[in-house]
C-alpha cells in the first residue's frame, strides 16, 4: 500500500477526447498532454450538483450528473462513463457505459457503447449505440482536424 492510504495499480489506458488516440498514463494523473495532437487532457472523475453550463466538457474519467444536477453545453461533453440521475443538454460522446436513470433528462445526440436506461428516464435527440467489438470514435475540432494524425 502507498503512502495515505492510496493503492497503486499500473498504468491506465486512456482515449484522448481530441483524436482518439489512445495512451498510457499514471493512476494517480489528474490531467496530462496528448502524445499525439499536444492538447491537455483531463483524467480525473467529474460531478455536477448543481445547475452548470459550460462551452464543452471533455475527460478521459467518468462524470455523474446527480438528481438536482444539470449540465448544459455548447458543443459537446466527452467522458468515459456517464451516470445521468439528473438532466444533460448537448451532445455527447461516451467510450464506454452510459447510464440513464429514471427521473434523468437527456436532450441532444448520445453515442456511446454500452446503454442502460431505466424506466420514467426522459430521451429526446439522437442516439446511436456501437456495437461490443467497434470503437467509439472522435470527430477532431474542426480547429484540430488538418493537424491530427489518423492511426
Amino acid at each position: 500500500m502507498a503512502l495515505f492510504g492510496r493503492k497503486e495499480s499500473g498504468p491506465r489506458l486512456i482515449r484522448c477526447p481530441n483524436c482518439s488516440a489512445a495512451q498510457e498514463v499514471s493512476p494517480a494523473a489528474q490531467s496530462v498532454v496528448c502524445r499525439h495532437c499536444n492538447v491537455t487532457i483531463r483524467v480525473t472523475d467529474q460531478k455536477i450538483t448543481q445547475y452548470s453550463a459550460t462551452v464543452s466538457l471533455e475527460t478521459c474519467g467518468a462524470l455523474t450528473i446527480e438528481k438536482k444536477g444539470a449540465l448544459v453545453v455548447q458543443k459537446r461533453v466527452v467522458v468515459s462513463n456517464l451516470t445521468l440521475k439528473g438532466s444533460l443538454k448537448g451532445d455527447t460522446l461516451v467510450y464506454d457505459t452510459a447510464r440513464i436513470a429514471a427521473g434523468a433528462q437527456l436532450v441532444g445526440k448520445l453515442k456511446a457503447r454500452v446503454l442502460r436506461v431505466e424506466d420514467g428516464a426522459a430521451l429526446k435527440g439522437y442516439i446511436e449505440v456501437v456495437p461490443a467489438n467497434g470503437c467509439v470514435m472522435v470527430e477532431p475540432p474542426k480547429e484540430l482536424a488538418g493537424r491530427v494524425k489518423d492511426y
